[in-house]
């Protein structure tokens, strides 16, 4: 393989999978800590409004916006469940900095590199293992239920 076919591979291969996950992981740690953000400010509201609940005058909108964001909270829980940001967002930053390295590792021929008689052959080889592991780990978040078995 020439010098030309192995920068074309990096380029539509790699680095487009480095840039894919890296986006997809910020993405994914930005969701989760909203969410989460949301969660925590919903809930320390709670306790501050059910002490105002008994009010003459406020207290059946206390109790009622009480309510509201009860549910609220359920529903964002819910949704960090369903959608797996945090599952996600560990996974593609962990597959996005092995990739990385391993591109570092071949650019400059070292570890494996070094001595191999076929090294971007080998580059190849590890890079598509570690995307297979990645797709093999997303298919299992995706089949998984709520209670961690897979379905």
């Amino acid at each position: 393989m020439n010098q030309e076919q192995q920068e074309q591979y990096i380029k539509t291969r790699v680095d487009n999978q480095i840039n894919w996950l890296d986006r997809k992981s910020s993405f994914n740690q930005k969701r989760y800590k909203l969410y989460r953000t949301l969660v925590i400010i919903l809930s320390i509201s709670l306790p501050f409004l059910t002490g105002y609940a008994d009010m003459e005058k406020y207290g059946p909108y206390i109790k009622f916006g009480v309510g509201v964001i009860g549910v609220i909270i359920a529903v964002i829980e819910g949704i960090i469940v369903l959608q797996k940001h945090q599952e996600n967002w560990v996974q593609y930053r962990a597959t996005c900095e092995t990739l990385r390295q391993e591109k570092m590792l071949f650019t400059y021929k070292a570890g494996e590199y070094a001595k191999s008689t076929t090294p971007f052959q080998d580059f190849v080889l590890k890079i598509e293992s570690i995307l297979g592991n990645e797709n093999k780990q997303w298919t299992k978040y995706i089949v998984q239920n709520e209670d961690g078995t897979n379905a």
